[in-house]
């Protein structure tokens, strides 16, 4: 979804009565209004998942650091 008061694209990951709590793929997470959220275009889902494809890179990497410092 997109989120016109934060500008931002997020998954929806909870509903509390009108308000959704939205997370993207780095773990943020924050709330909004249901009424100022709308399904995201072809470019803003692209764009989430090019994000969360370098979170997951990210990841990794850090993952093969930690193993060849210890």
């Amino acid at each position: 979804m997109f989120d016109n008061a934060s500008q931002m694209v997020g998954v929806v990951q909870a509903q509390q009565g009108p308000m959704l709590i939205l997370i993207r793929p780095s773990g943020l997470r924050w709330q909004t209004r249901a009424i100022s959220v709308r399904p995201v275009n072809d470019r803003e889902r692209i764009q989430l998942a090019a994000l969360a494809r370098h979170h997951q890179q990210a990841r990794t990497l850090a993952k093969l650091r930690r193993r060849v410092t210890h």
